[in-house]
């Protein structure tokens, strides 16, 4: 391969990779991603005419950029585990690309493109469910920054953003290809810009109708909530340097300036309580602890209700068999498991738990193989449950005596939007999530995730209230909006109105149609493209 050639391939992957980044980076950029596997496209076109030897370096090299520009604040909680979640994300796509490349022909050129989409898709159908799971970088995920061109997403779900996202891109190469051939293009445009304007134009005029008639969605009246931001740092402060005593005071202290008796709900942040020698645990089958007691008076004399996070242990009866995965055995033979808790409480004391189940890989759970695999080494320690954390298999809801169901996410979890749906199916008609971002410093990671949420709220039409330790914590409207965002890094309160809702979207209903259907689609395509390939070879 000529030197200037292999210039050009460089040249058209690192562009990709960049603006693959950009929507992830850079508010209001959702549509450069309409556009930015071209370059990729086009040095695939390069290499295949001129028969390129190892051109996986390439595609490998614009995954890989796009991983590293787009998530490298993981390095700030584990870099081991940023090295390992960058490398191991970026093969898998490459994996889908080589795919790609090995079922194209000069004669099933379109069917390896539309292939392309359909595996891609499937894929992050799949990661969804696996124990190895980050689907941070879902594609449709772009256009989290960018809401006004994805209402559909309440019919649809994230992934079908993914196809749209793709599907875009052939076509636009496909347009720039046939014209530098000098073949016909105009219908290739034609289809490339109907693609496009068509779901956007939609999305627009949904958005302004629900900026219109949103009161449709307020099937209650408005429900004041105060929402806790204590600011704590969570390498210095959270969990060695400032005592739950200390810490029960900052949060106690924002709570009493914020609480009136028009208030709701009461919202503060992940593993807000985490046990330690002086505090002890809370154990949830007797829930008896000074933090979890000053919290239910609080909520008491306050008349409110009241959601923090916690982690939390519980006992199971003695018994031979291991009770569940993720259970420990003490002395005596009693077992025992440790949970990412969400806790509720009332006006009358009553308490409930939901337990985080997505959870983060080596910091919360250790794949497949447990405890002693080596993987615990890239981990990071959350507060006690370091790889051992227990879930549980469905989504609960926490009823309150107004009649309101309130749905509590707890940090990555709302990341997963078909995960999220269920806690609307379990009736939910309020969301919340609960989240300790400052892990990831003062980088695009907490921005990302806050606006992941938007994500949700658009799919599920939920109003969502929002608590991160240490910014940014806010409201989520219906529509995606994200209102009255605090400061990043700020000790301080945020007080609104959120409107439950009994509305039940298609998206909810029915669940990710596109990404689990696309299964199909992709292995029969598959299946004729390799025999396909095999005649010709014949």
């Amino acid at each position: 391969m000529k030197k200037n050639s292999s210039k050009n391939l460089w040249l058209l992957s690192i562009t990709s990779g960049i603006l693959l980044s950009i929507p992830f980076i850079l508010p209001h950029c959702g549509l450069v991603s309409l556009f930015a596997l071209v370059p990729l496209f086009a040095a695939e076109y390069i290499a295949s005419e001129n028969k390129v030897r190892h051109f996986w370096i390439y595609y490998y090299s614009c995954f890989l950029l796009w991983n590293v520009i787009s998530t490298w604040w993981i390095w700030y909680a584990t870099p081991p585990g940023a090295v390992a979640a960058i490398i191991l994300n970026a093969l898998q796509m490459a994996i889908i690309f080589r795919i790609f490349r090995f079922l194209k022909t000069k004669k099933n050129t379109l069917g390896a493109y539309i292939a392309f989409a359909a595996i891609w898709c499937w894929w992050e159908h799949c990661y969804q469910t696996w124990q190895v799971t980050w689907p941070w970088l879902t594609l449709g995920n772009s256009f989290a920054q960018s809401i006004k061109h994805i209402q559909w997403y309440e019919v649809t779900g994230s992934i079908a953003g993914s196809l749209w996202i793709i599907l875009a891109n052939i076509l636009v190469f496909t347009t720039i290809r046939s014209a530098s051939l000098g073949k016909q293009y105009s219908r290739w445009a034609i289809a490339a810009l109907t693609l496009i304007i068509v779901p956007s134009t939609i999305s627009h005029i949904r958005y302004a109708q629900l900026g219109k008639t949103i009161a449709d969605y307020q099937e209650t009246d408005a429900k004041e909530v105060v929402i806790l931001q204590p600011n704590i740092d969570p390498y210095a402060d959270k969990f060695a340097g400032k005592t739950q005593v200390q810490q029960d005071s900052i949060l106690l202290k924002l709570a009493n300036e914020n609480t009136s008796d028009k208030t709701f709900l009461v919202l503060a942040p992940e593993t807000f309580f985490n046990p330690s020698a002086i505090a002890g645990s809370i154990i949830e089958n007797r829930p008896e602890n000074p933090t979890l007691d000053t919290i239910m008076s609080f909520a008491s004399s306050h008349k409110v209700n009241f959601i923090f996070g916690a982690i939390t242990q519980k006992y199971y009866p003695k018994a031979t068999n291991k009770p569940t995965r993720s259970a420990r055995e003490d002395m005596v033979g009693i077992w025992w498991d440790v949970f990412n808790t969400a806790v509720f409480t009332d006006k009358n004391k009553q308490i409930d738990f939901y337990h985080k189940s997505k959870l983060v890989i080596l910091a919360e759970t250790i794949p497949y193989i447990g405890d002693k695999s080596v993987l615990s080494n890239l981990g990071i320690d959350l507060g006690g449950g370091f790889g051992n954390f227990g879930v549980q298999q469905s989504r609960s809801i926490f009823n309150t005596e107004e009649n309101i169901s309130i749905g509590t996410a707890v940090c990555y979890e709302s990341v997963f939007g078909n995960f999220f749906r269920e806690y609307i199916k379990a009736g939910a008609n309020l969301m919340t999530i609960i989240t300790n971002d400052g892990w990831w410093k003062n980088t695009a990671g907490h921005i990302q995730h806050l606006h992941y949420a938007s994500l949700r709220a658009i799919e599920t039409r939920r109003d969502i209230a929002r608590s991160a330790n240490t910014g940014i914590s806010a409201i989520i409207n219906k529509r995606g909006d994200i209102i009255s965002p605090t400061q990043w890094w700020k000790e301080c309160a945020i007080i609104g109105n959120v409107y439950p809702s009994e509305h039940i979207t298609p998206f909810v209903r029915y669940g990710d149609l596109i990404g689990k259907n696309c299964s199909i689609v992709a292995l029969a395509l598959i299946l004729v493209l390799l025999v396909s390939k095999r005649k010709n070879y014949a």
